[in-house]
């Protein structure tokens, strides 16, 4: 139980926001340009050559989503691997992703903005991301022209992300500061370095299984340096609080959390029903468990990877059937027990 900020960080994310000179925003662009951008964006990430000093980067095919063209339930299972937003699945017309073969970059088409780029990495790692994303703006800079002020910087359609158009985060699993009610002196400490902490889909969704998003709220008269740098920081503030907050949770209570953790893991190896919220819950307390050895995981990208897999429109996907919620919540507990006992199992 020695800690450090990978137990707590579980993916990096770095987003840039960009607008095509001379076209009116999304909400207002309702005709067939608005298709020509995905086609212009696809064209350009698809000439896009692979990072060959970085081993771990070398997918550079791309695939084409046209909302128009895709079932609920592919949208859906896109939406849960934070790939696309709710917001692009409304604009079934003209909205579109593009998305790379290890779903690591992705680029929405249509949403707030013309163009959303971003790069989602597993663990702490945010220069890697916005390593990644950079280089993808750069390709498609060179495709389409940015609306951009020599004062204000990229001009978005939100005020909130004008200047650089980026937001850097970190989607963090924060069980022991949830748990020991100290989470809220967390938000405020970030709130004053110019943060926001948010639920695990973003603005005014729930923090399910404990994971929070934290990202910059500025993006106006700083640089994407100094936003890496500060969010950087962040992050590492809040890791540091939850490592100390998950010891003193296990000090002070050591057999209540043991129970709750062999509780949790017990019903969701033998549960024959299990909604999305309980499994959630459930699993976040399994993860915990593994993090204080009370639960030895052989494979622990399996276990984080039951996050997505679990949720409504992946579960649905998985089983290969149109299942009413009864039968979806029958195959997820299934589905999870089977997961759960071929990777975990109690210390």
């Amino acid at each position: 139980m020695s800690g450090n900020e990978s137990d707590v960080v579980v993916t990096s994310r770095v987003r840039l926001a960009r607008n095509i000179e001379g076209l009116p925003y999304p909400h207002k662009l309702n005709d067939d340009r608005a298709l020509v951008i995905a086609k212009k964006v696809y064209e350009a990430v698809s000439r896009q050559k692979p990072d060959r000093g970085d081993g771990e980067y070398k997918d550079t095919g791309y695939a084409l989503y046209r909302m128009e063209s895709i079932s609920d339930i592919d949208g859906g299972v896109l939406r849960e691997k934070h790939l696309i937003s709710a917001d692009l699945l409304e604009n079934r017309k003209y909205g579109a992703a593009i998305i790379n073969e290890s779903e690591t970059v992705s680029i929405m088409v249509g949403e707030e903005d013309h163009i959303r780029e971003q790069c989602i990495l597993q663990g702490f790692a945010l220069p890697e991301a916005y390593k990644r994303v950079n280089a993808v703006d750069d390709e498609i800079s060179r495709a389409v022209k940015f609306a951009y002020d020599p004062k204000l910087g990229y001009l978005t359609s939100c005020p909130t992300n004008i200047g650089t158009g980026m937001r850097a985060s970190a989607m963090m699993f924060l069980p022991g500061l949830s748990i020991t009610h100290n989470l809220e002196k967390c938000v405020g400490a970030v709130a004053r370095l110019n943060m926001t902490i948010r639920g695990v889909y973003g603005e005014g969704s729930e923090a399910d299984g404990y994971l929070y998003q934290i990202s910059n709220q500025k993006t106006l008269g700083v640089s994407e340096q100094e936003i890496l740098a500060s969010v950087q920081a962040s992050i590492g503030h809040i890791a540091e609080a939850e490592l100390q907050a998950r010891r003193q949770l296990y000090q002070a209570n050591e057999t209540e959390l043991r129970d709750r953790i062999m509780r949790s893991y017990g019903v969701l190896t033998n549960a024959y029903t299990l909604d999305s919220k309980e499994f959630m819950d459930l699993l976040a307390m399994v993860k915990l468990g593994a993090y204080y050895d009370l639960i030895k995981v052989s494979d622990a990208q399996r276990l984080e990877k039951l996050v997505s897999d679990g949720q409504p429109a992946n579960i649905l996907n998985l089983s290969g059937k149109k299942l009413q919620e009864e039968g979806r919540d029958i195959f997820r507990a299934a589905y999870v027990a089977k997961t759960l006992k071929s990777i975990a199992k109690r210390a």
